[in-house]
């Protein structure tokens, strides 16, 4: 999974030599590789005071993503108004979009013994594929739309516990959407989306309101604001909420932070900060980057690092 950056520049190369096709648009395609590091150690509480002679836990994992997406605009692109990386927003663009995303994941855990246990340690080794389909259709003339989705994802994982009889197990998930939302303004949208997830016996489902805002900051300058809260039933009730604010310098030039938090029942709370970047290289080819530092609060006694970074290109043709 490593050679996703090659890949990378390859497509950034063709991107620059090819020809803009001016301002409008039909299509775009997109390749993004994505890292993802964890680390955690818990240590068993005696009393409510964590006592690590009862033995440690670690545990390190890592990740590699690489995700391939295509768009047809089947109404057409324009990006002559407001910032090109929000042109499907700000020319309401209807849009079929096909997506599919691989990874590899290796995780380690090791148990330290208390004394009484003899240490144990666990190899997991995964492999996942995603596939997703989303349909966004636009009436510009009233300003309502809709959107329907669907998506795929299967997970292979081979572990081996002390090098003893490796054990495989197999995994997948169903994922549906049906949202219908209004531009309110010219780059003002609201929209309500319900998602259910089937995974095995569970099917949860999560309700979910956003609202999105282009606006002008002075003479040049743009800002983007997004602001989305669910309510889920997946372990309990469950309510995240999620901020996004951007800038906008020039049309080409966007960067800016988000902020997501999700509380659930048992006292689970994930908090999340991500800064981004994106810059038009040529009309028709983006760059951008990303950077995730995850914090979760689960119980006492346990410490956990995690942390994301991405990279990606896109081209419009």
């Amino acid at each position: 999974m490593r050679t996703g950056s090659s890949v990378l520049v390859l497509l950034v190369g063709c991107g620059l030599t090819a020809v803009a096709a001016g301002e409008d648009y039909d299509y775009q395609v997109g390749l993004t590789y994505g890292s993802a590091q964890s680390d955690s150690t818990v240590v068993p509480t005696l009393g409510g005071v964590p006592d690590p002679s009862l033995g440690i836990t670690t545990s390190s994992s890592d990740t590699d993503t690489i995700e391939l997406t295509g768009v047809w605009f089947y109404s057409g692109l324009s990006d002559d108004n407001g910032p090109k990386s929000r042109a499907a927003f700000m020319s309401r663009a209807s849009s079929l979009v096909v997506s599919y995303a691989n990874g590899d994941e290796s995780t380690t855990t090791e148990f330290s013994g208390g004394g009484i246990i003899p240490p144990q340690s666990v190899r997991a080794d995964g492999s996942s594929n995603e596939y997703s389909l989303d349909l966004r259709h636009v009436w510009k003339d009233s300003g309502w739309f809709a959107r329907a989705g669907i998506s795929r994802a299967e997970s292979d994982v081979d572990i081996t516990n002390n090098g003893g009889v490796p054990a495989f197990a197999k995994f997948d998930a169903n994922r549906y959407t049906l949202g219908v939302g209004k531009y309110l303004g010219q780059a003002t949208t609201l929209e309500l989306a319900i998602t259910t997830l089937d995974v095995g016996s569970s099917n949860p489902t999560v309700v979910a309101l956003s609202f999105s805002h282009i606006g002008s900051l002075g003479a040049n300058w743009q800002y983007g604001a997004d602001v989305a809260f669910a309510k889920s039933d997946t372990g309990g009730d469950g309510d995240a909420i999620a901020l996004r604010g951007s800038l906008f310098p020039t049309p080409s030039i966007e960067f800016g932070l988000s902020f997501s938090r999700q509380d659930r029942s048992g006292g689970f709370e994930l908090q999340t900060t991500e800064a981004f970047a994106g810059w038009f290289v040529r009309d028709n080819v983006e760059l951008t980057a990303r950077f995730r530092l995850n914090d979760p609060d689960t119980f006492p006694g346990q410490d956990i690092d995690s942390d994301e970074f991405g990279i990606g290109v896109s081209m419009r043709f």
